[in-house]
């Protein structure tokens, strides 16, 4: 069995009901299938040990603490392929100069000129291509938004991702 939208459709619904917004897909231990509970924003916070949900046939538990920690140990990540082929295809739109609208235009350069070399500190990819993947899920989109700390610099502000 793969994940798919039943499965994911609980794991949201455990995120939900313990404060988080959505949850997104690590990969399979066994017979379990393992989340990451996720916030609207990748904004760091100071947070306790790592809380993962897993869902195991028709049933999803939030899991936090040391016992994450067992979950987490041996889990072959999944690489986020479909947050990467969004970035590429947005890549693609930018070095061809291929929109619908300014709005598409304006909305889709600040991601890619975020990823290349310049005075900002990017997202980490990782970040934007699990929130790329999440927005796609859920016919959202995303803002890249600096950190509070960083805007009295003139350059070489730091980003984080929120869903909007």
């Amino acid at each position: 069995m793969r994940n798919n939208k039943e499965i994911q459709a609980l794991a949201d619904k455990c995120a939900q009901e313990n404060g988080y917004f959505c949850s997104s897909y690590l990969g399979r231990k066994g017979d379990l299938f393992v989340y990451e509970p996720c916030e609207r924003s990748s904004e760091d916070k100071c947070t306790d040990l790592p809380s993962v949900i897993i869902v195991e046939g028709k049933k999803a538990e939030f899991v936090g603490w040391e016992r994450s920690f067992d979950i987490l140990n041996g889990l072959k990540f999944r690489d986020y392929k479909k947050g990467r082929s969004i970035f590429k295809e947005y890549e693609r739109k930018v070095d061809y100069n291929d929109y619908v609208s300014d709005k598409e235009r304006e909305y889709i350069s600040e991601i890619v000129y975020n990823q290349r070399p310049g005075y900002d500190v990017p997202v980490p990819k990782t970040d934007l291509y699990k929130y790329l993947e999440i927005a796609d899920r859920l016919n959202m989109k995303i803002e890249l938004k600096p950190y509070k700390w960083c805007k009295d610099r003139n350059d070489g502000w730091c980003y984080y991702v929120e869903l909007k």
